[in-house]
């Protein structure tokens, strides 16, 4: 329907425009032909009525340029006032007021000064067709005053320029009556005028808007004008003359028209805007309305919803501190009667039992152990789950962390026949700062579930550094073991909780499935994370931890060494060894300290290479020797080295991956100096070392890690309080003390500990947590009240089965100076005192904290 209104209303146009030009072009031919003729005011007025008009077209054009930035009106206000100011200019000059001013003849200024407003105003018709055919978004304020002002100073310079020419320069005569176009001059301003009407309409736009067609119509008056009358015209203001001045007014005219009807649509766009503004904002206003009602509801509803929320935190935060209470209290009722059969057995064993009593008590050890990892992996895991878990940063040694670490998991690697290395690369930092205890939950648990799922071959740790600022370190810990390996479809069902690979029935490996799930999550804590990557089908698994620590000072944490580098320096020493993982650390490790190493992969080739080094008088001084290689084991090969002349003088340390009894007998018959477990620590090597070289030609007894370990000074004995209100533990606990040489008295809650420490003195109080009548918080707080009148600082260490969030910040606030698990550990409790017998002696400032005292090493 619009479409078929848009082409009737083009017919009537293009009719229109038909009428136009054959009016105008046919009336010419009478026009020229009349004998009438006006005067010079009569061309005055008529220019001053054409000025008036033009500048009216132009400040329309304007002011609707400014109302919608459009760069074509801005052109047509241009061109229009530019034609008023030249027309203005050529009604002066050619005025009766200033005749014989100008140098020019009237005859001749008259024609040549009218003529160049119209080649102005045809020229920018033209331009305007070269603008695009869209409304300009609204530019920077810069950009709009460079713009017009350009404009407006081409158009004053265009009629100042004209003016001054005009007035002042002697002009040819316009004139031609002997040529067909008696006027050519007029010819110019006609040819683009024409040119603009058929631009404007090859655009088409005057099919549709109204502007455009009243401005074709002006053009077609304007190109009839120039043609039709000017370029013809006999004298001055003959009939012909004056006609086409009328002509020139209404082409200002149709401008005008125009611009009425576009600024009138505009306004009447804008009032109806208005009007639907209006009529939206009403809407607006009662949509609003009703949103406004509908929020009161839903902040009502939402306060309730808040109440209701508070009200279910309340709940849920009493639920966690009931469950928090509830998991500290089972904690401690479930390892209170289980440190006394983990203690009871750890003592049972170190009687004297025939093997049918050890082999019960070993699966009873065993079965206490399984039971601590499962209490333990689920007491972790739940203080995760609640946010209820911390780190506990302190300084440490992390080869002896990582060493210390292995060794606890040697004996069930060794068990199963397995070899288990670690590598420390150089680079990695001697001492740094993390949580010690957390860093060997994941070892223990990586290289655990490596020993349990490999039946052959070996379990290697490797160390190394990914990143060094200088402050701060990323450290990537390697587990790689020849085991079973994992489905890759399982690889990552393995981290989540209660998760195993195999999750059947009749799955051989036991285990809780949290131990992955737990590591996970305290490696992302301690700013890393674990990859792993394995194949199936007995190929093996890689477990890849990540984790940032904190480098510290090496003082903090280095020992007194007291073999030197250069008893070791230039010392020749022959690795024999099977494995070639262990050959290839020992040999890395020899060499660090600038020992001439070499190794062998067995008993054959070492023998040729001792042989060899014998003829060529350069014999080796130390044999480093594995004790169970295929072929020819450790000791076979010693016999054969005390058969052969020139070999029985060197000085040979075993390794091995499991002692059996006999093993020292046999070593002290063949004259090995030295016999170490592997895997070996790098400072008891190094110690083991130095000491066999010392020795010289001389007997000395068998170096083992037991002997390396009591070669300081030996520990005195203390006085300890002991105060548990525990029979069982009690026992335990005395036992464990009296076996160590120490003093002990019991006491059986917080009172009697007062008691007895006013009847008497003593180096150490072991204090439990949850005692009748008087805990052992209390107890301490008390000790410490004493302490303020001048005192003696009394040295308390907890004693507590409690495992949560919070137990060791308590035990510090009451004052205690460090915090002892149950069930007691042997080797936690001899590095405890050790400690303190150190300090004692002055050796050096230790300080006890959770973190310390359940460090890798006991020590800070």
């Amino acid at each position: 329907m619009r479409d078929e209104r848009n082409s009737r209303l083009a017919v009537q146009r293009a009719l229109q425009y038909t009428l136009l030009a054959t009016a105008l072009f046919v009336g010419a031919y009478p026009t020229h032909r009349a004998s009438w003729r006006g005067n010079a005011e009569l061309h005055t007025l008529l220019e001053a009525i054409a000025a008036l008009m033009a500048f009216t077209a132009g400040a329309m054009a304007l002011v609707r340029y400014y109302a919608k930035k459009s760069t074509a009106f801005l052109l047509l206000g241009s061109c229009f006032l530019g034609a008023a100011l030249l027309d203005t200019c050529h009604g002066l000059i050619t005025s009766s007021f200033f005749a014989g001013v100008a140098p020019s003849e009237l005859v001749a200024l008259t024609p040549w000064s009218g003529v160049i407003s119209r080649v102005f105003m045809s020229l920018l018709m033209c331009a305007i067709l070269l603008v695009p055919d869209r409304e300009a978004e609204a530019p920077e304020p810069a950009t709009i005053t460079l713009k017009e002002t350009v404009v407006y100073v081409l158009v004053g310079s265009w009629a100042l320029i004209s003016f001054l020419f005009f007035a002042l320069v002697p002009l040819p005569p316009a004139f031609y009556p002997n040529v067909t176009v008696h006027r050519p001059a007029e010819l110019i301003p006609a040819l683009f005028f024409a040119l603009a009407v058929a631009g404007y309409l090859w655009k088409g736009m005057w099919k549709t808007r109204n502007f455009e067609h009243w401005l074709v119509l002006s053009l077609i008056a304007a190109t009839a004008g120039e043609f039709a009358y000017m370029s013809f015209y006999g004298h001055l203001y003959d009939a012909q003359f004056v006609v086409g001045h009328a002509v020139k007014i209404l082409v200002y005219f149709f401008v005008i028209a125009g611009l009425f009807e576009n600024t009138f649509s505009i306004f009447k766009r804008a009032e109806e805007n208005a009007t639907q503004l209006e009529a939206r904002v009403q809407e607006r206003t009662e949509e609003l309305s009703r949103a406004n009602a509908k929020l009161a509801e839903e902040i009502v509803e939402r306060q309730a919803t808040q109440t209701r929320l508070q009200e279910a935190i309340a709940v849920a935060e009493s639920a966690s501190q009931a469950k928090g209470e509830f998991l500290a209290n089972m904690s401690h009722e479930i390892r209170t009667p289980l440190n006394g059969v983990m203690g009871m057995t750890d003592l049972v064993l170190d009687t004297s039992l025939t093997r049918e009593q050890r082999e019960y008590v070993e699966t009873v050890k065993l079965s206490a152990d399984s039971l601590l990892t499962v209490i333990n992996d689920i007491l972790d895991f739940s203080k995760i789950e609640s946010g209820k878990f911390d780190l506990d940063e302190v300084e440490f040694s992390l080869r002896d962390c990582l060493e210390i670490t292995l060794r606890t998991l040697a004996t069930r690697a060794h068990q199963k026949g397995l070899e288990l290395l670690c590598e420390v690369a150089p680079d990695v930092p001697e001492a740094v700062r993390g949580d010690s205890n957390r860093l060997r939950q994941i070892v223990i648990n990586l290289v655990g579930n490596a020993v349990k799922f490999t039946s052959v071959g070996e379990v290697a740790v490797k160390v190394r550094v990914l990143e060094n600022d200088g402050k701060t370190c990323l450290l990537e810990f390697a587990v790689v073991d020849t085991g079973i390996g994992i489905p890759l479809e399982k690889q990552k069902l393995i981290f989540e909780p209660f998760t195993q690979a195999d999750m059947s029935t009749t799955r051989t490996y036991g285990g809780t499935g949290l131990g992955l799930s737990i590591s996970m999550r305290l490696a992302a804590m301690m700013g890393g994370e674990i990859r792993v990557e394995s194949e199936p089908v007995r190929r093996g698994t890689c477990f890849q931890l990540t984790i940032k620590l904190k480098i510290s000072d090496a003082k903090a944490v280095r020992t007194e060494a007291s073999v030197t580098p250069e008893e070791l320096r230039g010392v020749k020493v022959l690795i024999v060894d099977d494995n070639r993982t262990n050959r290839g650390i020992l040999e890395g490790l020899l060499k660090g300290w600038q020992m001439r190493a070499t190794s062998v992969d067995g008993a054959g080739e070492a023998l040729k290479e001792l042989l060899v080094a014998r003829d060529d008088q350069d014999p080796y001084v130390l044999i480093l020797t594995d004790a169970h290689m295929p072929t020819m084991d450790g000791f076979s090969l010693v016999e054969r080295l005390r058969q052969i002349s020139g070999l029985a003088a060197a000085t040979i340390m075993m390794l091995t991956s499991g002692g059996h009894r006999g093993d020292a007998a046999r070593c002290q018959e063949l004259g090995i100096a030295a016999y170490l477990l592997k895997p070996v620590r790098q400072s008891e090597l190094r110690e083991a070392i130095g000491r066999v070289l010392g020795a010289g030609m001389r007997v000395v007894p068998l170096i083992t890690r037991f002997s390396l370990n009591d070669g300081g000074s030996p520990m005195e004995a203390l006085r300890i309080l002991l105060v548990e209100d525990n029979a069982v533990n009690q026992r335990l606990v005395t036992l464990l003390l009296e076996k160590r040489r120490h003093e002990v008295v019991v006491a059986g809650n917080g009172r009697e500990a007062l008691a007895a420490m006013d009847k008497g003195t003593f180096d150490l109080v072991l204090m439990d947590v949850q005692m009748p009548e008087m805990d052992g918080l209390e107890a301490t707080a008390a000790i410490r009240a004493g302490e303020t009148h001048g005192g003696k600082h009394q040295m308390v260490i907890a004693l507590t089965a409690h495992a949560m969030k919070g137990d060791q910040e308590r035990c510090v606030a009451a004052g205690m100076d460090g915090y002892l698990g149950k069930p007691v550990r042997p080797q936690e409790l001899d590095a405890m005192l050790e400690g303190i017998s150190k300090r004692r002696r002055g050796v050096e400032n230790v300080q006890y904290s959770a973190g310390v005292l359940k460090n890798c090493d006991g020590e800070k």
